[in-house]
């Protein structure tokens, strides 16, 4: 110690002050309170929650998917497919778990072909696990999807319906919802024969959403049915194709044609323009363009009427077949004058069907009493829906005959007052044809033939041998001949209602309906095709032609060999006819 410093005393140290009592009790509260609350919690979940807990855990980890079902296919005559089912794939994404990889969405919206803005929409147009974006699409854009990687993004293997002829058949065969369920026609008519029933499996995924393992199969895929009908490609590619070009030529808005075996009543061909190709996505987006108008739309025929009418005369013995009429005059009817286009003087029945005179024809109805003339008609399948499987199928209009009034009972054989299709024309000239059988038209491979006797043999046969005039010179089905076949057929041309108790004079229903061979007809077709416009609009000029070209490939393609006259085909007595006199003859102006 150093001089001077006084030294301090030191005390000693001070203890701890010891922590209350109550400060450790509850602390220890707390910790029990803590561990009891985890134990009520676990008894919760363990014990009163378990099912709806392992509920949440099978909707996130097992999964129900559908299998899907191939639909039935639909095959021609001579077994060439007319609907497949091609591969195709389905892409569809997770919501919950795509959404995680947003930054990944520019390169799938690339990818697969659409915007990135478009792809959000979609993704938020689904549910809440489930979304499409592509529907039915190649199975190449299914490989490059599946090579991102993207957890969340799926490709569903799948199929659509694919049609070789495209256009020539969609008419008839209609189309297919995106979820395999017909949409239109054929396809429509006999969806629960066609469509497949699609089966479920369970699977195990993980938390990205990808199959672990396949459960079990908790219902098998059951595939659709195949249909084969009895149409024949080549007759339906050629009659498609002149039907349509006779539709751009003389700028009519609709047309369709039927070809039929008038034996069996087996259709071969039945077209419509226009159309469209299924094949192509967004192509049909308009009813117009695939519906089948030799079924779905009924029209003011014409004279192509005037045959049955004939029949039910001599049928009921009301003219003789030898019997001639006056046609100088027109014949006033109900207020107005029946006129034909040509003047003629004096024409027995087979000329008043070969010149196509309206003034002979009205003459041989007055005639006829109303109820054979209307029974007729009903026999011959006019009237009545043909029962083909096309829903909303038309069986036309045929007024019954006890409101006939004198106008009527004139025009009606005229074919005005009376609407049919163009299936129905073939159906009703296949008796003519056959020797006066009606035969129920069909499309299905495999049915038994239908049919009953409507009119006389000795009437069907004389009724061939006139019409075999109307295709030969000065005759107004001249455009329908065949060179080295014999033709017989009916012309009929009618102008257009206005819809104001009127006709619009610049617009016609142009309709022919003929078979072949005459001596011993197999096939018969008929064609219409409706307000046309262009140049001289009249049956014999528009749809005759359509008729000669198909029938033609027709006649070859069942192995019906022409007439030989020498080492060529027989062809028309009348030499050096001129394209000019053939459509004079066409629109009646024959000798």
């Amino acid at each position: 110690m150093k001089g001077g410093e006084i030294p301090v005393p030191r005390g000693p140290k001070p203890f701890p002050r010891a922590l209350p009592h109550w400060r450790a009790g509850l602390l220890l509260s707390l910790l029990l309170l803590g561990m009891g609350g985890i134990l009520l919690r676990d008894l919760q979940l363990q014990w009163f929650q378990t099912r709806a807990l392992r509920a949440q855990g099978r909707m996130r980890y097992l999964q129900t998917r559908p299998l899907p079902a191939g639909r039935g296919m639909i095959y021609a005559r001579n077994g060439d497919p007319l609907a497949v089912n091609a591969p195709a794939v389905t892409l569809w994404v997770d919501p919950r778990i795509f959404r995680q990889h947003q930054s990944q969405w520019g390169r799938v919206a690339q990818v697969i072909g659409m915007s990135p803005a478009e792809l959000s929409t979609r993704v938020g147009q689904g549910g809440a696990d489930f979304a499409y974006l592509r529907r039915q699409v190649s199975p190449s854009l299914g490989k490059a999807v599946h090579a991102l990687g993207i957890p969340g993004l799926y490709v569903q293997p799948t199929s659509r319906t694919y049609y070789p002829l495209g256009a020539m058949t969609t008419p008839l065969l209609g189309l297919v919802h995106l979820d395999h369920q017909g949409a239109a026609d054929l396809e429509l008519g006999y969806n629960q024969w066609l469509a497949g029933r699609q089966g479920r499996e369970r699977v195990l995924v993980d938390g990205q959403g990808q199959v672990l393992r396949v459960l079990q199969e908790a219902e098998h895929p059951h595939p659709g049915h195949n249909l084969h009908l009895t149409i024949d490609p080549q007759i339906q590619y050629w009659a498609y194709m002149t039907l349509l070009a006779a539709q751009q030529h003389f700028g009519a808005k609709v047309g369709s044609a039927v070809v039929m075996n008038v034996h069996t009543g087996q259709i071969l061909a039945m077209v419509s323009v226009p159309s469209c190709n299924p094949n192509g996505r967004g192509s049909c987006g308009d009813p117009l363009d695939y519906a089948n108008n030799a079924v779905h739309q009924a029209f003011e025929p014409g004279s192509v009427m005037k045959p049955f009418m004939v029949a039910a005369a001599l049928t009921t013995h009301s003219i003789q077949p030898d019997q001639s009429f006056n046609v100088s005059h027109c014949l006033p009817v109900g207020g107005f004058c029946i006129r034909d286009d040509v003047v003629h003087h004096e024409l027995n029945v087979a000329h008043i069907l070969k010149y196509s005179s309206d003034i002979g024809a009205a003459k041989i109805a007055l005639r006829t009493p109303r109820e054979a003339i209307y029974a007729m008609y009903r026999a011959a399948g006019f009237g009545r829906p043909p029962g083909l499987g096309f829903v909303g199928e038309t069986g036309g209009v045929l007024p019954d005959w006890h409101g006939w009034g004198r106008a009527r009972h004139a025009t009606i054989a005229l074919g005005y007052g009376v609407s049919v299709t163009t299936l129905q024309l073939a159906e009703g000239y296949a008796a003519i044809a056959n020797g006066g059988y009606h035969v129920r038209p069909t499309l299905l491979l495999g049915q038994p033939v239908q049919r009953r006797r409507i009119m006389p043999a000795g009437v069907a046969n004389r009724l061939r041998r006139w019409l075999e005039g109307v295709c030969a010179p000065n005759g107004t089905g001249i455009l329908a001949a065949i060179p080295g076949y014999r033709v017989a057929g009916k012309t009929g041309t009618a102008n257009m209602a206005n819809g104001k108790d009127g006709f619009l004079h610049n617009e016609t229903n142009a309709t022919f309906v003929g078979f072949a061979p005459g001596f011993a007809p197999d096939l018969v077709m008929a064609v219409s095709l409706r307000a046309s416009k262009r140049y001289w609009n009249f049956g014999g000029v528009e749809s005759a032609p359509v008729f000669r070209v198909t029938m033609r490939h027709a006649l070859e393609e069942m192995n019906i060999a022409p007439r030989w006259c020498g080492h060529r085909a027989c062809v028309s007595q009348a030499r050096n006819i001129t394209a000019t006199q053939a459509e004079i003859w066409a629109e009646g102006g024959g000798q």
